[in-house]
């Protein structure tokens, strides 16, 4: 039996309709993608009419979007931290908001399914769960947002591979990092991504994206070789300063956080063309992970500053000229006995 929450949210998608014109508004990673493409392919099965508007953290403001014309919202994979105070701007709009980042005040005309409760569950698992489409897709979702290292996600996975007869590790190679390169390919222009993806019929269509994926995988190499030079440590913590080509820092925080898996690793560059702002990505795979408590630490009282995610994968940013305050913060308290 559905909880309460999670049977409103099926109530939701079952009443969509041919006269229903709705926004799926998703944050711009390959979970919020991925979640976003399941739900409009239910939407658009049920001939409504769909668009979908990427949400970027810290700077999308939901009444600057052209929503207008929607008479019905969808918003997946995008922290309550950052948009709960912009409900208000869409309390006209019938919504379904659902996520798995830790939940803030969500008020209650927003149809919300969040599945904290439930542990560490991305939200093209939720996004699949709710509208039983394209599975493989809701895979590579999942594992592109490091579902796989929690436990609470091995049956899903387990489950989904088995047909496909593949192991996890080809699933990855094969399918899920080249979504994933293909995407920050498209940096410039993801929609465009959005589009190519949303095409995609079948598992065995992802190979055509290969094309894209050369220069990524050069780029990825590349970052990890300075990423390993100009390693630096803070009493147990791990610092890198990067300046990718690309938007490739979770990939290769993810990467040697592997290699280390008892100590936290932060990875700092240039957050997008913004040359005053850095993009702060933070790893850790144990379960003592609290990064959101470390980037919390580090960032507090700086201007500008945003930190969030989950216990062992973060991120956030600082502006450039508060770095050595980051640092500090970071120094200060590996330092006190609360560490």
């Amino acid at each position: 039996m559905p909880s309460p929450k999670k049977q409103k949210a099926i109530e939701f998608l079952n009443n969509i309709t041919n006269k229903d014109k709705i926004a799926i508004i998703h944050h711009d990673d390959p979970d919020g993608i991925c979640s976003a493409i399941l739900f409009q392919d239910f939407c658009q099965a049920k001939k409504a009419k769909t668009k979908n508007f990427f949400y970027n953290l810290g700077q999308t403001k939901l009444k600057n979007l052209p929503l207008k014309k929607f008479n019905k919202i969808i918003i997946t994979d995008v922290s309550s931290k950052d948009i709960s105070p912009q409900f208000e701007d869409i309390k006209e709009k019938e919504t379904l908001y659902t996520d798995h980042h830790p939940a803030y005040k969500i008020p209650k005309y927003i149809i919300s399914h969040i599945t904290t409760s439930q542990g560490y569950i991305p939200s093209s698992r939720t996004a699949y769960e709710l509208t039983k489409e394209k599975i493989w897709l809701a895979l590579i979702g999942i594992i592109t947002d490091s579902g796989n290292l929690y436990k609470e996600n091995n049956a899903f996975i387990k489950s989904t591979l088995k047909p496909l007869n593949l192991t996890l590790d080809q699933f990855q190679k094969n399918y899920a990092h080249i979504l994933s390169n293909t995407l920050i390919y498209f940096e410039k222009n993801p929609q465009k991504a959005y589009r190519i993806f949303s095409k995609l019929k079948s598992l065995e269509e992802i190979t055509k994206l290969k094309k894209y994926t050369n220069k990524i995988e050069k780029e990825i190499q590349k970052t990890l070789l300075e990423a390993k030079q100009s390693h630096k440590k803070i009493n147990g913590i791990n610092i890198y300063e990067i300046n990718p080509k690309y938007r490739i820092k979770g990939i290769v925080s993810t990467i040697l956080s592997r290699e280390n898996t008892s100590e936290p690793h932060i990875f700092i560059s240039q957050k997008g063309r913004d040359k005053t702002l850095l993009g702060i990505s933070a790893r850790q795979n144990s379960n003592s992970a609290d990064l959101p408590k470390l980037l919390k630490i580090a960032t507090k009282n700086l201007p500008e500053a945003i930190s969030g995610g989950h216990p062992r994968a973060s991120g956030g940013q600082i502006r450039k000229k508060d770095l050595e305050k980051f640092k500090q913060n970071l120094k200060n308290y590996t330092q006190s006995s609360n560490f």
